[in-house]
């Protein structure tokens, strides 16, 4: 009796990169449409979701977990973000809202340089030991508290804080539970610990200049 062939483990991998790749891509596109649409139709204690730069991150690291390498899963971080920008950009196009060029500048930039950094930090955490993981894990987290910090301080009088609160809590949530699921010893909590500080404090100020640069340009 013949068996059947082998398939190549390397063809396994560029198979699921090509698989991971293509999704990422397909729901960022869908995600940012999604966006377009929820701006001004949430409840006013979760309206922030739609403007956050906290959810295109989370989502853009989820979609960047199940590729097969390093190199595809920056891929998928960059392609995420390349496609919510995308499609958030055409919806609005098809609603009658052109985008500003700032928006598409900002944006654009986050997807290229972000993109790959997140998208190389979530397949640091799922696969690499130690300060690599911890990396990885203060990618996303100090975005999320960084983000939800300056929602607090900066923008208080114009959106609801509930929802910085909330993302906030997310943020130290997944910080304790990556940590729990991939980091061991006492000095990679506290690298993951400062790594996370340090990204949540520099994150305000980036996104400033960022928000000035979407105001200014038209």
């Amino acid at each position: 009796m013949a068996l059947a062939p082998t398939v190549p483990t390397g063809a396994h991998r560029r198979r699921g990169a090509i698989r991971a790749v293509l999704i990422a891509a397909a729901c960022g596109l869908a995600a940012g449409g999604a966006t377009a649409v929820a701006q001004g139709a949430l409840p006013p204690q979760v309206a922030s979701l739609a403007n956050s730069s906290g959810s295109w991150t989370l989502l853009a690291f989820a979609l960047a977990l199940p590729a097969p390498t390093a190199f595809s899963g920056a891929v998928c971080g960059a392609l995420s973000l390349a496609g919510m920008l995308a499609g958030y950009v055409l919806t609005d196009l098809l609603r009658g809202y052109p985008s500003s060029t700032g928006l598409m500048v900002f944006w654009g930039a986050a997807a290229v340089l972000a993109g790959p950094v997140l998208g190389l930090g979530a397949q640091w955490l799922r696969r690499r030991p130690g300060t690599r993981a911890a990396l990885g894990l203060s990618a996303l987290c100090g975005v999320l508290i960084g983000e939800a910090g300056y929602g607090l301080l900066v923008l208080a009088e114009s959106t609801h804080p509930l929802y910085w609160w909330g993302q906030a809590g997310i943020g130290v949530l997944l910080l304790a539970a990556g940590a729990a699921w991939k980091l061991r010893g006492p000095g990679v909590i506290v690298q993951v610990v400062l790594f996370t500080a340090a990204v949540a404090t520099a994150f305000p100020v980036l996104y400033l200049h960022g928000s000035v640069l979407v105001l200014l340009v038209p």
